[in-house]
């Protein structure tokens, strides 16, 4: 049996070329976000509206067409959704550079996440195909760190660039991105799916196939709602972070370093999470909440107390928050990878990623209200006390793997 490490998995051919295409393939999901922006506001003259939608333009399409472009993803060979995928990507990132307004540029950003939303789930199904078991937490450790290092690096180089090229020309260069991901997909081979003797449907009643397979698997089931809560209770306060480093005395060079050391924890604790987390996944899930919880609710009493603390505590606090967020996604990838059948995988992930995003899309809201009510910390207070309570629960309800 191999070592569960990263040296074992890259030494793979199939899972190194998979990782490998998923670096510009990640990237092109975030390099061209700062141009993007700068484009609609500074270009156009947009507002909060259009910066609301571009948000929705990025979320929504993981909803409302996910979980429909999936059962195309189940019935086609996995490599052809992933190359065919980052053709499309390309082609609609390319088509940003043409847009002459903000309806079509937010258009185009919707269609991008539909292409996008049959390529993530390809990738999962990737992995459950080509990894063995042992080896898959890493693998999704190993993804998720790719994935956080792009948001963080993508937006940064994307804004470096714009002091230099105009966004048409990063738009280009990020189109460029999706097709090197495409030729690298190409390169990918991966075993044929097995065969199922199941009947299939109509097209709506196959999509449901996904979110039917968590009511037969209990284990599935538990790491769908302690995911939706546990991004629930992250979203409450999330947005928020500007506003606790003001309380603490911080200014906006403290607050671009307290997000960038959000984004380090969540690279490094997907690292950590893939390493560890292969052999006990709800019990790794559940006592990350419970520690990220209790870490949350101490910074959000300091605050309401009006305590001070030092800007390395704080920088740490949140780096520490951040590796806790990846903690709880990278053992949830390797539980569906696991208990869910090779020939509905995509349906299953789409379906749950669904569930998510909608739960996640109502916590800033919710998150604001409290702040607007009871102040800052308050926000901060209630998503760690979530977070507690969620990893209490199921800690001691489940006892399983």
């Amino acid at each position: 049996m191999s070592v569960a490490s990263y040296g074992s998995l890259l030494r793979l051919p199939v899972p190194r070329r998979l990782a490998a295409a998923s670096v510009p393939a990640d990237f092109s999901d975030w390099l061209d976000y700062a141009a993007v922006v700068a484009l609609v506001v500074f270009a156009w003259g947009e507002g909060p509206f259009a910066l609301a939608m571009f948000a929705l333009a990025l979320s929504l399409p993981y909803v409302l067409v996910g979980p429909f472009v999936a059962v195309v993803v189940d019935r086609v060979p996995i490599r052809t959704v992933l190359v065919v995928s980052n053709l499309g990507r390309g082609l609609a990132t390319l088509g940003f550079a043409f847009a002459g307004d903000t309806a079509v540029l937010l258009a185009l950003v919707f269609v991008r996440g539909c292409i996008d939303s049959a390529f993530t789930p390809a990738r999962q199904a990737a992995i459950q195909a080509s990894t063995p078991e042992e080896l898959r937490g890493v693998a999704n450790g190993l993804h998720q760190a790719i994935n956080q290092t792009s948001k963080i690096a993508g937006p940064a180089l994307g804004g470096l660039l714009l002091a230099f090229w105009s966004a048409q020309s990063i738009f280009m260069l990020n189109a460029a991105l999706s097709l090197v991901a495409a030729l690298i997909a190409l390169t990918v081979t991966l075993p044929p799916r097995p065969t199922s003797d199941e009947e299939k449907g109509k097209f709506f009643t196959e999509s449901l196939k996904g979110i039917s397979e968590f009511g037969r698997s209990q284990r599935l089931m538990v790491a769908l709602i302690f995911s939706a809560c546990a991004y629930f209770a992250f979203f409450l306060y999330d947005a928020l972070i500007a506003l606790l480093a003001e309380g603490f005395g911080f200014g906006a060079t403290a607050f671009g370093l307290s997000i960038s050391a959000s984004g380090f924890g969540g690279l490094v604790g997907a690292l950590v999470a893939g390493s560890m987390a292969g052999k006990r996944p709800m019990l790794a899930m559940s006592l990350a909440a419970v520690i990220s919880g209790v870490t949350t609710c101490a910074v959000a009493i300091a605050a309401q107390m009006g305590w001070s603390i030092q800007l390395p505590a704080f920088l740490l606090v949140l780096c520490f928050m951040g590796g806790a967020t990846a903690f709880m996604l990278v053992p949830y990838r390797t539980i569906v990878q696991a208990d869910a059948p090779p020939d509905r995988i995509a349906r299953v992930f789409a379906a749950g990623e669904a569930v998510i995003t909608l739960t996640m899309l109502s916590a800033p809201l919710i998150g604001s209200f409290i702040a607007s009510q009871w102040g800052t910390p308050a926000a901060f207070l209630a998503g760690g006390a979530v977070l507690v309570l969620l990893g209490a629960v199921t800690l001691a309800s489940h006892r399983g793997p």
